[in-house]
């Protein structure tokens, strides 16, 4: 039986998730499709995913289809969460990417794109929702030939393989010879990544699913997994009773319950999901994805086995946040279960910064920072705040360089040195060696190059990550008493701090690639802006007198430009922006003067070696170290080392106990009493803000069911609907609330507002849309209410992300509402109708 593991992508609110449902209905594996908006789906059982409408954490199924096991892995659509998106794409053999009918390809959608390039993915293409979009398929088909691949083709429509045979050159000939395409050919395409078979249907309606299903099985192709054994990690996770699990698929061998991975590791169970259920087996074989129970030293990412471990992800978070404890919680205690949120999530970067006591994260958006805040309040009782936030920077290097470090102290030893070298690819870190077993065993030099994976490199200029940088082994020494594993650690780090002291550093910064829509008759000033803003750009001249600028240019300079745009152009202009990648700094003296870091005052990376004397270790500054190092090059230039001894005379040993303060005198140690563990159930911390909800009303009332419904009969009666179910919802929440209507195209119509018990019904002004009042009252609001703004409007979101306020979609905010309805009814029951 041939084993699949697949992956559904898409941009949010696409259908992933109805579409696994539809699948495991089709397949027998439930009764009855759940649907998300009813909270019932089989895969979305978390309580923020169903109270939110979305998929957070990435999720397995399994069923059997057409003589085939397939493995679906369910990932997040919210960009906030793509890095759980992307560490499965490591695993996978086929990628399902669905396409919402009613949007077409999104800005992230074509980011999503990019990763199953990077790592290679044969991929099918599934146009959701064809039972409500109005574009046909002949737009939808042209819209991923312009914004996917030339060659998505329409797998189902008869003339096929006339577009296929212009794939290649094999296919072509096959065509010209045999009239049609072979199986065998198109499998081999697709594999290649050649050519893309595109689906339509309803997943909602169960339309095209059984289609699909017969595809997916039909165009992979049998895989040949290698007889020894070799596994992925790219999840990490825990069961109901707090167990830690440990996500994988199997890439080679078998692997049996009980069995040790390492002298420390043992797996306690084998478990196959589906769901939220499993089922234990004592074997896994080549091409099943499990969850193995029992590990705790391992990571997302890692390989087992031959496999090795998991390179840099693309998707990094670009903004750092400051982490806002209640008073009388001990930062070093948070620490403990942040490390433990790391250790499930790689792409949640944490520092602690020993000085100043606090704790900073970087994380994706705003979705991702309120996840956080529930998970923390849950697991440790503690309400947390966030500050608002900075841009992550990173630091690369212009030139080759070499280093070198040593760590002496008393009864340690170790010697390292390196070279490092820029790499086009400015995401990523490479680590190789070019030192032979004859000069280093292979054992030391595995523990130096498993040193450097390991430690976080941080770049001189402003001790951000280090990145787009090639670290190469050039030489090492060990001690066979005295050296441990640690000292190499030591070592390594002081090597590449060293280097990074003699190199020409440079700092990168995040760039947005952005598309600008607007009237011709602004275009200068658009220009000028983003002139000032120092972003690059394309001009096109548009049919409807409209003018479309692409370009990119620093996230710093146009995180808030979206407000700027809706305020020259009168709410007529548009602005939408993804994270294209880092470049280099613009302004670099005066923002590492801004940082003012000062790499010899960071203790924990010190670039300075460390060298031993009559029983004692001394520092050396990272300047004067190279003479002293053990390793010297045989000749000026050379790549060839020779081993040395450093010897000290008495009046720099003299010198160094001096300045150490006689540190080797023997001192009373006195007991440390003990911490007592911090109650952190009984901590809270209390926001002075009060919470302001925004909401689009047009927007409500053509996306929620009820409404939709209801205003094609009388949007009159939707509206008033829209307003009583909102005054209920905010009577029991106690916010403040604004609903805004749009009425930009009432002719001579001033901005008014109706006060509805505590709401503020708002309607717009004649040439003014909602979106542009939203942002404009998010702006004069910001500094007094905790704000969130409810919309579906994707274009909306950065403008209101940048002044700190929080997105809700319109289905969150529906579901939201109906639960709010639903306990409102119960409390009067058992107040009323119960006695």
């Amino acid at each position: 039986m041939k084993r699949i593991c697949v992956g559904i992508l898409a941009h949010v609110d696409a259908g992933k998730t109805t579409c696994v449902e539809s699948m495991l209905y089709n397949a027998g594996n439930i009764r009855k499709m759940g649907r998300v908006d009813h909270q019932d789906t089989f895969l979305d059982y978390d309580q923020q995913e169903r109270d939110r409408g979305i998929t957070i954490y990435s999720k397995e199924a399994n069923y059997k289809w057409n003589d085939s096991e397939i493995y679906i892995l369910d990932t997040p659509g919210h960009v906030d969460f793509s890095s759980e998106m992307e560490r499965v794409l490591s695993v996978l053999d086929l990628a399902i990417v669905l396409i919402n009918g009613q949007d077409g390809v999104q800005s992230h959608t074509q980011t999503i794109w990019k990763c199953l390039e990077h790592y290679k993915v044969p991929t099918l293409i599934f146009i959701n929702k064809m039972d409500i979009s109005y574009q046909a398929k002949e737009e939808l088909m042209e819209d991923l030939i312009t914004k996917i691949h030339s060659n998505c083709i329409d797998y189902l429509d008869s003339q096929k393989d006339e577009k296929l045979a212009l794939v290649n050159e094999n296919m072509l000939n096959e065509y010209l010879e045999e009239g049609k395409i072979s199986l065998e050919s198109i499998q081999s395409s697709i594999y290649k990544r050649e050519c893309f078979p595109s689906f339509f249907g309803s997943a909602l309606k169960n339309e095209g699913i059984i289609e699909l299903m017969d595809a997916l099985c039909e165009l992979s192709l049998p895989k040949v997994y290698p007889d020894e054994f070799g596994a992925r990690i790219f999840k990490i996770s825990s069961d109901e009773k707090n167990n830690r699990l440990v996500h994988v698929k199997i890439t080679g061998g078998t692997l049996s319950a009980k069995q040790k991975l390492s002298e420390e590791e043992k797996i306690d169970q084998i478990r196959i999901y589906s769901g939220r259920q499993f089922t234990m087996v004592d074997t896994a074989e080549a091409g099943m994805v499990c969850a193995l129970k029992g590990l705790n030293g391992f990571e997302a990412g890692q390989g087992l086995g031959f496999e090795k471990d998991m390179s840099k992800p693309l998707l990094n978070a670009y903004m750092n946040y400051e982490l806002l404890l209640p008073e009388g919680v001990d930062a070093l205690q948070m620490m403990r279960y942040l490390n433990i949120l790391s250790g499930q999530d790689p792409s949640l970067e944490i520092y602690y910064d020993e000085d100043r006591k606090k704790i900073s994260l970087s994380v994706m958006g705003a979705v991702q920072i309120e996840v956080l805040q529930k998970l923390i309040k849950d697991r440790t009782g503690v309400s947390v705040g966030f500050s608002n936030g900075s841009i992550v920077y990173k630091e690369t290097i212009k030139e080759s360089v070499n280093g070198a470090g040593h760590f002496e102290p008393l009864r340690h030893y170790a010697e390292v040195h390196v070279r490092l070298e820029p790499l086009k690819d400015k995401e990523r870190i490479e680590i190789a060696s070019e030192v032979s077993q004859d000069e280093l065993s292979a054992a030391w030099q595995k523990q130096i190059l498993s040193s450097l994976h390991k430690i976080h490199h941080k770049g001189v200029l402003t001790g951000s990550m280090l990145t787009g940088v090639k670290i190469i082994l050039t030489a090492g020494k060990g001690h066979l008493k005295h050296t441990e594993g640690q000292d190499f650690y030591q070592a390594s780090k002081r090597a590449v701090r060293q280097a990074l002291k003699k190199a020409e550093n440079i700092l990168l910064e995040p760039y947005y690639r952005f598309e600008l829509i607007v009237p011709g008759e602004v275009l200068s000033r658009a220009l000028y802006d983003l002139e000032t803003r120092k972003a690059q750009v394309e001009i096109k001249d548009n049919l409807d007198q409209t003018m479309t600028i692409k370009g990119i240019g620093p996230v710093a300079n146009l995180r808030n430009y979206q407000m700027d745009v809706a305020a020259y152009t009168k709410g007529m202009g548009r602005f939408s922006c993804e994270l294209d990648g880092y470049y280099p700094c613009q302004d670099q003296e005066a923002i590492v003067a801004k940082i003012g870091y000062d790499d010899q005052k960071d203790l924990a990376n010190p670039s300075g070696s460390v060298f031993c004397a009559h029983g004692a270790g001394y520092y050396v500054p990272w300047d004067e170290a190279d003479e002293m190092m053990h390793i010297q090059p045989k000749e000026s230039g050379s790549s060839t080392y020779q081993s040395t001894r450093y010897k000290v005379n008495e009046e720099e040993i003299k010198r160094v106990f001096e300045a150490a303060g006689g540190r080797n005198k023997k001192e009373k140690k006195q007991m440390r009493k003990p911490k007592k563990d911090l109650d952190m159930k009984k901590t809270t911390i209390q926001s002075n803000k009060e919470s302001c909800l925004i909401v689009d009303g047009y927007n409500m009332i053509f996306a929620w069911e009820e409404l939709k419904q209801l205003a094609k009969e009388n949007i009159g009666m939707a509206r008033e609907r829209l307003i009583d179910l909102l005054v209920n919802y905010q009577g029991y929440r106690g916010i403040r609330l604004i609903l805004v209507f749009d009425a930009y195209r009432i002719k001579d119509n001033a901005t008014h507002t109706e006060h509805r018990a505590n709401v503020d019904i708002v309607y717009t002004k004649t040439s003014q849309t909602a979106d542009a009042y939203i942002e404009k009252a998010v702006h004069d609001l910001k500094g007094k209410y905790v704000l969130s703004v409810a919309s579906s409007d994707g274009l909306i979101q950065n403008a209101i992300f940048a002044q700190g306020a929080k997105r809700v979609s319109s289905r969150e905010l529906e579901l939201q509402v109906n639960n709010v309805n639903k306990k409102a009814m119960q409390v009067l029951k058992e107040k009323y109708l119960d006695k």
